[in-house]
């Protein structure tokens, strides 16, 4: 997914400061996308180009002003352009680096690698403990995007995240049985 839609996609809620949508990426989203910040920047001044957000400036007291964005007629135009595209190639396309060492791991011992994959189930558990946590605001969410029907959407992906630690989990516990099958032979 191209961070230049799911930035259109936070300001078709409403219009935001690099900041907040910065803020945005860190947590709710964060499972499934995630960017660093200068890249948020990058981003918005390449869409501002295209003339799919504007900005303004809102003078703050006793604080440096701030630069929001809002979404224009022709970034709710390739929002929804870009919602509605069907071709799902690169989607399809899937990189794991753990998997890569996982492959490779006739190179190292077995208590090595059963290590990994336990840190690996460890970091997997706390991702889910986070999404709980996510799952529980999203009504507060909701209340600040002033939205309803949205929520009904969130709840969808964050169950997927859901589901996908719950599955990388029990794959990991399987790929440690086997690794211990293979210290009892």
């Amino acid at each position: 997914m191209p961070l230049k839609h799911a930035i259109l996609g936070f300001l078709n809620y409403q219009d935001m400061s690099g900041y907040d949508i910065d803020r945005w990426l860190e947590k709710p989203i964060a499972f499934f996308w995630h960017a660093q910040t200068s890249q948020v920047y990058k981003e918005l001044n390449a869409m501002m180009k295209n003339h799919w957000v504007e900005s303004r400036v809102e003078v703050q007291s006793g604080k440096p002003n701030k630069k929001v964005f809002s979404i224009t007629d022709e970034g709710r135009i390739e929002l929804v352009r870009w919602l509605g595209d069907a071709d799902l190639g690169e989607i399809m396309k899937y990189k794991n680096p753990l998997l890569i060492k996982v492959f490779f791991s006739s190179s190292i011992d077995l208590g090595a690698t059963m290590r990994m994959l336990e840190k690996y189930i460890a970091e997997c558990n706390e991702r889910i403990e986070a999404m709980n946590e996510d799952t529980r605001n999203i009504p507060s969410y909701e209340e600040e995007f002033k939205t309803q029907d949205d929520a009904f959407y969130w709840g969808m992906t964050m169950t997927y995240g859901l589901m996908h630690y719950q599955n990388e989990i029990k794959w990991a516990n399987w790929c440690i049985d086997k690794l211990k099958d293979r210290i009892d032979d």
